[in-house]
């Protein structure tokens, strides 16, 4: 388990949290007011063309929370995820390991492809890896402030990733660092961390404090800062409020009335989506929702899953709700669109595929929970499972 610059009160709660169910209600835009369609079970069948034990784990181990990243084109394609068993794992999209690569400790970060074909992905002892897919060994390696546990983002030819103490590195190709920004130091975090978004020469993150900042992609010059909690302690797990979901851009949303244009979204698990101008940050409109992980933005429409079972399809420029449909009770993460059709886990193990009209085509239920966003890969949908199975779907 990553050693974070917490209270040891503060960890405990934050770690509890992965395994605590939404406990309190809300939808997104339209409230109670949008009724819930009845679900219409379409016959058809979610297959397992693979799957594979990825971390080893023993009945009394931590759980798995590795997450995929593919690097390469055709049958060169290559799957890279860290494990609980301290290896980075290499797999052909057939699910056959290719290499096993010895790591200092467990990993239960993301992972990211560099435009070089290197996977970077980071350890609980705070080390910051990029594996050669091809030659199956460790190309570079780098120490970090802080365990790496949300999703390393590239930028450019570099990569970019944000540790659990609110710092934020930009590293090059060959490991060495460009820049680092250090928020402030604090806040509750949940045990996975939420990832910085890259856009037009910007970058926007948010902190465990509770801000939200933009930052200069080049040099890493603060351009501005939003607080967004009046306070980021908790006296109990209901009133915790911490960032998990990736900020989202967009050119155009309308939420309860409100229009805004080039926003960006925040999003705190068990607590609100704030809306802020992409150019200064002042705030356009926040809603109380839950996220896990983002919303999906696909032309005009943005389909969100929140952290209480609700899935919805949203017309953005007037907030219209085309549909939405209750698939669960436990959190939902994703979805994201795969051969015209939408696949969402949830923390219960279960994987749904929905047509883009919200019909139920097909679910599946997986042993253990599922606390990251399915993975797209050219033959089906990657999903990594707490128990350390890694499967893939079509």
């Amino acid at each position: 388990m990553p050693m974070f610059k917490y209270s040891s009160r503060m960890l405990r709660t934050a770690i509890y949290m992965l395994a605590v169910t939404a406990l309190s209600s809300c939808s997104w835009w339209a409230g109670d007011e949008a009724a819930v369609m009845d679900t219409v079970v379409v016959p058809k069948s979610i297959e397992v063309a693979w799957s594979t034990d990825v971390d080893g784990r023993k009945p009394a181990d931590p759980l798995a929370y590795g997450q995929v990243a593919l690097t390469g084109k055709g049958d060169t394609v290559r799957l890279v995820i860290g494990g609980r068993d301290g290896r980075a794992h290499v797999y052909d999209l057939s699910g056959h390991e290719s290499f096993r690569i010895a790591l200092s400790e467990a990993s239960d970060s993301g992972a990211a492809a560099l435009s070089s074909g290197l996977v970077v992905l980071g350890d609980t002892d705070a080390q910051l890896y990029a594996i050669d897919t091809q030659l199956g060994k460790i190309a570079w390696q780098f120490s970090l402030s802080s365990p790496l546990t949300g999703m390393p983002v590239a930028v450019d030819q570099d990569i970019l990733v944000q540790c659990t103490d609110n710092r934020i590195y930009r590293m090059n190709a060959d490991g060495k660092k460009v820049w680092s920004f250090s928020g402030q130091v604090g806040g509750l975090g949940l045990y996975l961390n939420t990832s910085p978004l890259v856009h037009n020469g910007r970058i926007y993150a948010l902190l465990t404090t509770g801000d939200a900042v933009a930052l200069d992609a080049k040099t890493g010059d603060l351009i501005w800062r939003k607080q967004l909690l009046l306070d980021t302690d908790a006296p109990d797990l209901a009133d915790l409020k911490a960032p998990q979901a990736i900020p989202v851009w967009m050119p155009e949303l309308t939420l309860g009335g409100n229009t805004g244009k080039n926003l960006v979204l925040f999003s705190f698990y068990q607590g609100e989506v704030f809306a802020l101008d992409s150019n200064d940050g002042h705030a356009l409109f926040s809603h109380v929702i839950s996220f896990k992980s983002a919303p999906l933005v696909d032309g005009e429409r943005l389909y969100a899953a929140n952290s209480h079972g609700l899935f919805q399809a949203i017309e953005r420029n007037t907030g219209v709700i085309f549909w939405q449909k209750k698939l669960t009770d436990a959190e939902l993460v994703g979805p994201v669109m795969w051969h015209d059709s939408l696949w969402l886990a949830d923390s219960q193990g279960s994987v749904f595929c929905l047509d883009q009209a919200g019909h139920m085509q097909a679910s599946i239920k997986l042993p253990g929970s599922i606390n990251r966003a399915p993975v797209v890969t050219p033959n089906g949908v990657l999903v990594h499972t707490s128990l350390g199975g890694l499967y893939l779907l079509h």
